[in-house]
C-alpha cells in the first residue's frame, strides 16, 4: 500500500476554506483599545490643573498644547471645536484690547468643576 495518500477527510474541500478564512478573520479582529476623545482629553487636563493654575487665563492654542489634544485627521483640533467643549465646561473667554496682546481671545475657569 502507499503511505503518501493523506488521510480521508469528511469536509469538503470548500468548506474548509471558508472555516479557515473566518477563523483568520476573527483573529485579525482583535479588540482595539478605544482612543480618548477630545472632551476626555480637555476634562483630564482640567481636573490636573492646580487652584493657581485655574484661575490663569490660557488662549485656546494654550490649551491645545498644554491638555496634548488632536484633531481627527490633523495635528491639531479645530478651535471650534475647542471652544465649544471650553464653554460646555465652565470656561469663559474675554478678550484682550492691550496692543501688546493683539487682541487674543483667552479664557477663564468660571465654572463649578
Amino acid at each position: 500500500m502507499n503511505n503518501s495518500l493523506p488521510p480521508p477527510v469528511d469536509e469538503p474541500l470548500y468548506q474548509q476554506i471558508r472555516r479557515l478564512k473566518d477563523q483568520a478573520r476573527k483573529s485579525t479582529r482583535l479588540e482595539k483599545p478605544a482612543l480618548p476623545t477630545l472632551e476626555q482629553r480637555l476634562l483630564d487636563w482640567i481636573s490636573l490643573l492646580s487652584p493657581a493654575q485655574i484661575k490663569k487665563p490660557y488662549t485656546t492654542k494654550e490649551v491645545i498644547k498644554l491638555a496634548s489634544l488632536t484633531g481627527r485627521h490633523r495635528s491639531n483640533p479645530a478651535l471650534q471645536e475647542v471652544a465649544q467643549l471650553l464653554r460646555k465646561h465652565g470656561f469663559e473667554s474675554k478678550r484682550s484690547w492691550v496692543a501688546s496682546s493683539y487682541n487674543r481671545r483667552y479664557w477663564k475657569f468660571k465654572g463649578s468643576e
